[in-house]
């Protein structure tokens, strides 16, 4: 059977700017300009005989095509990782570097995100900070803050505590770029965060400080 698909880099293009809603911040993740993300994902549009955008002065916004297009495109994405991964696990094709501030660290298992083997696949490193323009400036995927915000451009994702832990004041926040929000690296993060709120496993500890989340 003959496959007759758009060229790879433009669907990589379409899949980073539709997540993004912005050809810059596709650019950034892709590590190219944001001329050339533009320039790819016009070639697919041509390719397909259907906008998939429309271009506002102030961003992005998926056209019905666009909107019905994006999931099917992400998930075969995640397909070909997963597969990938299985046969040469050493690729390490996308990981998270993540950012735990000291009053987050403080609740959550020692040597949390290292402490399970679950979280392996999704997570490369992790770092001591509470700054959030690491995230802005792509030099950390995700942080992990106890409240604090707002976070303007960033999404905000909010991991609510424990009810058997009112010494705690405030909830986890996960913050990422608007892209990453949904992809699996942080549903898994996400999801590990949940079960540590919910169970109350991490030890006792002093309530958290201002400043220091």
């Amino acid at each position: 059977m003959t496959y007759r698909l758009p060229s790879l880099n433009t669907l990589r293009a379409f899949e980073a700017a539709a997540r993004h809603l912005s050809f810059k911040m596709a650019a950034s993740e892709l590590g190219v300009t944001a001329g050339a993300v533009s320039q790819q994902v016009r070639k697919l549009e041509e390719s397909l005989g259907v906008a998939l955008f429309r271009r506002l002065p102030h961003g992005l916004l998926l056209t019905m095509e666009g909107e019905t297009y994006l999931p099917r495109v992400s998930r075969v994405f995640e397909d070909l990782t997963e597969a990938t991964e299985a046969i040469a696990p050493e690729i390490n094709s996308r990981k998270f570097s993540v950012g735990i501030c000291p009053g987050s660290a403080a609740i959550l298992p020692p040597n949390w995100p290292n402490h399970s083997d679950s979280l392996k696949p999704y997570v490369r490193s992790s770092m001591r900070t509470a700054d959030v323009e690491l995230v802005r400036n792509n030099e950390i995927d995700c942080l992990i803050r106890l409240g604090g915000g707002p976070y303007g451009d960033l999404a905000l994702l909010k991991i609510p505590e424990s009810q058997d832990r009112p010494q705690y004041h405030g909830e986890l926040h996960f913050i990422c770029k608007p892209g990453l929000a949904d992809c699996r690296q942080s549903r898994a993060i996400r999801e590990d965060l949940k079960l540590h709120a919910a169970t109350g496993s991490s030890p006792s500890l002093p309530v958290s400080m201002p400043g220091l989340s």
